[in-house]
């Protein structure tokens, strides 16, 4: 559910005002063909509406950009557990199921609804995490899954590297949804059984592009 807060004296006139609203939830309008944040303003708790988000302003600038060098309440720049990146794995957060409701930077602000998610948000950097585990019977895209576990998805897939007769090579390549069967948790993998390890390439949204590798651990 949105954080709601106390309605302020009177609406931000632009995201770069300077009228504090620290702590508070603001709603702001986005471009309707971007997507890009346009406007904000202090919100009422009510959800936004169509080319509308929200957030918690962390810092009290009126945009939903927090820019005091601390993350959003766990948000993304609160992934380096032991095991990311740095030298092992964070894949014991495994994403959920399509369709359920996320809160990746834990601010109490969905997804759906969240200003970091946007173009150019807080979240707007997205990464691979060195694994991600997949149980039987789990409907997955597992791609897509990965990099949910890190926050937020790029702007593009622009490349799966596999085998050609690499397993779930199709549904890899093209991003399609599957459910995980016995068999895969029992196929001879190019890592073990039931794990793959594949090389993705991705593009952000500021045109970046970055390539990775991600470890797929089927009932792991």
């Amino acid at each position: 559910m949105l954080k709601t807060a106390l309605l302020a004296s009177f609406l931000v006139a632009a995201c770069t005002t300077n009228s504090s609203t620290t702590g508070q939830a603001i709603t702001c309008d986005t471009d309707p063909e971007t997507g890009v944040v346009t406007r904000c303003e202090p919100s009422d708790g009510t959800p936004p509406g169509p080319g509308q988000c929200t957030d918690i302003d962390e810092d009290g600038d009126g945009d939903p950009d927090d820019d005091d060098g601390t993350p959003d309440q766990g948000g993304d720049n609160d992934d380096d557990e032991p095991g990311d990146d740095n030298g092992g794995d964070d894949s014991s957060r495994v994403a959920p199921e399509s369709g359920s409701s996320r809160d990746s930077d834990d601010d109490g602000i969905e997804d759906e609804y969240d200003c970091d998610e946007q173009p150019g948000g807080d979240d707007d950097g997205a990464e691979l995490p060195y694994a991600i585990k997949l149980e039987l019977g789990q409907t997955t895209r597992p791609i897509y899954d990965a990099f949910a576990l890190k926050g937020s998805q790029p702007a593009a897939i622009l490349d799966v590297e596999i085998d050609d007769d690499g397993w779930r090579a199709d549904e890899l390549v093209n991003g399609t949804e599957f459910v995980v069967t016995q068999a895969d948790c029992d196929h001879e993998g190019n890592r073990d059984i039931g794990r793959d390890r594949i090389f993705v390439t991705w593009q952000r949204t500021d045109g970046s592009t970055e390539t990775d590798h991600l470890d797929i651990r089927y009932c792991d």
